[in-house]
């Protein structure tokens, strides 16, 4: 694999202008303004195009040369500028000039000028290829052309970067610029201009051992030396031993400020670009949310390239973090809320364990199949009533409603308790049914969701129990499979684990949801006729969805309850959480 290293040369500061280069991943770019662009202005620019320069998807030399193109127009290049570019993309290396911008290559012993002025070019790369991005004032400084073939001689571009320094620091150098860059299979080239990555610690350790065991094999020969030795001689030994240590500690003290530099260097970057990213989500936010979410991820995965090359422990990764979960949180409409604890079931019963829950206007049925019990608790009173009956331990679903308390057996039928005690049998079990996963009770109707057969089966309230069966959706019956929940408000909502649907008088109705995620996972979904927005309760994720009867996505709460619950019902603007005897409360407003 061929690895960059390379190094620059700047002449003095232009005051009327700017000169910069990049020297990133697989771009690199000389910039020369001879006016036009200060210092300030200048650095920002190319802080910029370094940022969008990760995003190119060059796939040959013409996409090359439209995103220089498209970078010129968008920044607003002045008139009179000089840019020398080149992108490697595998074995290929992309080349670009406009304006005064040249760029040569040096292979093997040849040595020539590959474009100048508006032109680009490409081509394979060899071991050793040394390139040269620069314009024509650097080329006036040195004298023509072939004082750039002379200089090279096996040097490294930093070696050539700091003799061209010395040989031209007393002309009339102002504003030049030269990237010197050479590619090579060799692992211990010195490092390019922004960072090197930080020496693993394996490799660390290796040094340290090699270090102990060399001087242990040092200090042996040094009594050895010393038993056949003069005091005088022992001291000169001695003196050298120190310098020898003194010159092994400041190696490894300039090694060191070396890797911190270039952690610091790639710290610095990294913040640029996810704040970029950050700001153009927000930016995106109002007219383009899966946009917006797409540049948090990106910048999500910015952040954990940063952990990998430079350690999670940085102080810098901790406020990175917390900076993107509060643009996430904001963009998204995310508010995380602390639950408080509305009710235990335990000072009825130690053994109370609740699985299901039903709302009626204020009344909140839960079923106990553990000891047979459904409790049903008012949530303005929190007073607690039970019923009891051993049928309830086979139980799945259950409502609650003003002609009583129902219960569901999937091979048996649906029950209703007559008292306190006793129950008798309401709906016998159809042939028909395949999975019944969820029962609503409106206007005294009983609807059966089927999510197998994708039907909701109606049974119209008479005066000795209720009607025979009748499908709800009509024409769209079998439309619905999969489906895990349903809520009714007079139109009928069917939830699935990523998106909603509404039916009103058995027709599908308009409902359609942006959300803020590529695909939620929704547990449940929850309204009634006083309810005002629709509730999706995403347990994956440890949060509810608030969205308008419409469909529209409004916010989201997020409480770590959430994630652990068994079921969530809402009831004035508050959302109640069962999780096995305890009842939560999340404020949604």
């Amino acid at each position: 694999m061929l690895r960059s290293n390379s190094a620059v040369y700047f002449g003095r500061e232009n005051q009327a202008g700017f000169s910069g280069y990049i020297a990133d991943n697989n771009f690199f770019l000389a910039l020369e303004f001879s006016e036009g662009l200060n210092s300030e202005k200048g650095s920002d620019l190319i802080t910029k195009i370094s940022v969008e320069s990760r995003n190119f998807a060059i796939s040959n030399l013409t996409s090359f040369d439209l995103a220089i193109s498209n970078l010129i127009t968008k920044y607003n290049f002045p008139a009179t500028f000089s840019l020398a570019a080149g992108y490697k993309k595998e074995r290929i290396f992309y080349l670009k000039t406009v304006g005064g911008g040249k760029i040569f290559l040096k292979r093997g012993m040849r040595f020539a000028q590959i474009i100048e002025g508006d032109n680009s070019a490409s081509g394979y790369l060899v071991d050793g290829d040394f390139y040269i991005l620069t314009a024509q004032k650097f080329i006036d400084l040195l004298g023509s052309d072939l004082e750039l073939k002379s200089i090279f001689d096996h040097k490294t571009p930093q070696e050539i970067a700091e003799e061209i320094t010395e040989q031209l620091k007393n002309m009339d150098n102002e504003g030049s610029i030269a990237l010197f860059i050479r590619f090579s299979t060799e692992v211990n080239e010195t490092g390019g201009p922004y960072f090197n990555k930080p020496q693993q610690m394996q490799g660390k350790n290796d040094l340290f051992n090699q270090f102990k065991k060399n001087t242990i094999g040092y200090w042996q020969n040094f009594r050895a030396y010393s038993e056949k030795s003069g005091k005088r001689k022992i001291t000169t030994l001695i003196a050298v031993v120190i310098i020898f240590f003194i010159l092994i500690w400041s190696v490894g003290l300039g090694l060191k400020r070396r890797n911190l530099a270039g952690i610091n260097e790639k710290v610095k970057f990294t913040k640029v670009l996810i704040n970029q990213k950050l700001a153009e989500a927000e930016k995106a936010a109002f007219l383009n949310l899966p946009r917006s979410v797409a540049l948090i991820s990106e910048a999500k995965d910015e952040l954990a390239k940063l952990k990998k090359e430079v350690g999670a422990e940085i102080k810098e990764a901790e406020e990175l973090e917390r900076l993107i979960k509060e643009s996430e949180n904001k963009i998204v409409k995310k508010e995380e809320k602390k639950p408080e604890e509305f009710y235990d079931l335990t000072l009825d019963s130690k053994q109370a364990n609740g699985s299901k829950m039903y709302l009626d206007k204020d009344n909140l049925g839960i079923i106990d199949r553990g000891q047979g019990l459904i409790y049903i608790l008012s949530l303005s009173k929190k007073s607690l009533e039970k019923k009891a009956n051993s049928l309830v331990k086979k139980a799945e679903l259950i409502s609650v409603n003003n002609d009583g308390v129902l219960f569901f057996i999937g091979n048996e039928g649906v029950f209703k308790f007559t008292d306190d005690k006793k129950v008798e049998k309401v709906i016998d079990k159809d042939k028909d049914w395949s999975r019944i996963t969820d029962i609503w009770v409106y206007n005294g109707n009983v609807y059966l969701l089927d999510s197998d057969k994708g039907d909701i089966y109606k049974y119209l309230v008479a005066e000795k129990g209720y009607s025979s069966k009748s499908s709800y959706l009509r024409s769209e019956a079998g439309k619905i499979k999969t489906a895990n929940s349903m809520a009714i408000d007079g139109s009928v909502y069917i939830g699935f684990t990523d998106e909603i649907i509404k039916y009103t008088a058995g027709a599908k109705d308009d409902f359609s949801t942006l959300w803020p995620q590529k695909s939620p996972i929704i547990s449940k979904i929850f309204t009634t006729a006083d309810e005002e927005k629709v509730y999706a309760w995403d347990k994956a994720n440890g949060s509810i969805y608030i969205l308008g009867k419409n469909g529209s996505y409004e916010r989201q709460i997020y409480a770590s309850v959430l994630s652990k619950a068994l079921d969530f019902i809402v009831f004035e603007k508050s959302a109640y959480v069962l999780v096995d005897e305890k009842i939560f409360k999340i404020d949604l407003r």
